[in-house]
């Protein structure tokens, strides 16, 4: 997973009541309008692994499904531990190459699941969320974060590119914003993210930041749903990022043009060198 810079002095939400379900790594519980996806793997600081995505699309999926009955008007995307989520398992990419292309792949279609879902998607960031963490925030409509939190793209030092994070990142953080994080490869703090347009609100500690969430899921879940989802159609449709806009229609190409790059030559070679000297130390 894409985190060696991280610090190890994160706070923790590990006592956030988490609801039982057949999927330990990925946790849903719904009800009273809203629909809640935990990320617990906390030792792994939620880096998406192959169980992690499988256990995130079977999320995803029933949250859409909720949505679409009218079951469920938010969606919230939250996390255990001290990372919200810190990009893909590298663990497994650097012994078997195609696993970066596929993870591209997955993290792609998860990303157009949400933006598109009849529902507002809500980022509830209490820790770093980078490189497939960063998009997955990215393609939410309201992002919550705490002074904890960090963002961005560091993936080009793995001959990567974050061009599969921008049909969504450009809609939630305008061309300027998302010019600067995924052509930087800079980690961003929380206030830092909220001047580029993709943090809502910023607050002082996670207690807080539950508290700001979970009196928004109250306001929203009082509205008229028909209401919110005419209203999200719109944006997605204004602001291009719906399947017939202009940065949706380009959402596949940004997946094949990223996943191209997993099996060339300098991603293949510059995530060996840079495995090799995480795992060394120096």
């Amino acid at each position: 997973m894409l985190d060696n810079t991280l610090p190890e002095s994160f706070s923790s939400v590990d006592t956030m009541p988490i609801p039982i379900n057949e999927h330990p790594l990925v946790q849903t519980q719904s009800g009273g309008g809203l629909f809640t996806i935990t990320f617990n793997n906390p030792e792994m600081r939620n880096a998406l692994s192959t169980l992690m995505f499988d256990h995130l699309e079977d999320a995803v999926a029933r949250a859409t499904d909720s949505t679409q009955r009218g079951e469920s008007i938010v969606v919230l995307l939250r996390s255990c531990g001290s990372a919200f989520c810190a990009g893909f398992d590298l663990a497994e990419c650097v012994h078997d190459h195609g696993k970066l292309e596929q993870f591209v792949r997955r993290l792609g279609a998860i990303n157009t699941s949400l933006r598109a879902m009849p529902a507002v998607v809500i980022a509830q960031v209490q820790g770093p969320a980078l490189a497939g963490g960063c998009a997955i925030v990215a393609a939410c409509d309201i992002v919550y974060a705490c002074d904890f939190a960090s963002f961005g793209y560091p993936v080009h030092r793995i001959g990567i590119s974050p061009a599969v994070s921008l049909p969504t990142l450009m809609a939630t953080a305008g061309f300027g914003g998302a010019r600067q994080l995924a052509l930087s490869g800079e980690i961003v703090n929380a206030q830092r993210a909220q001047a580029l347009g993709l943090v809502y609100s910023v607050t002082r500690d996670e207690s807080a930041l539950t508290a700001e969430v979970t009196q928004r899921i109250s306001g929203l879940v009082a509205k008229g749903p028909q209401a919110l989802r005419v209203t999200k159609k719109w944006l997605n449709h204004i602001d291009g990022s719906d399947p017939d806009g202009f940065l949706g229609r380009r959402a596949q190409e940004t997946i094949d043009a990223t996943a191209q790059l997993c099996s060339g030559i300098e991603a293949t070679t510059m995530l060996h060198d840079f495995w090799s000297k995480r795992k060394s130390g120096s």
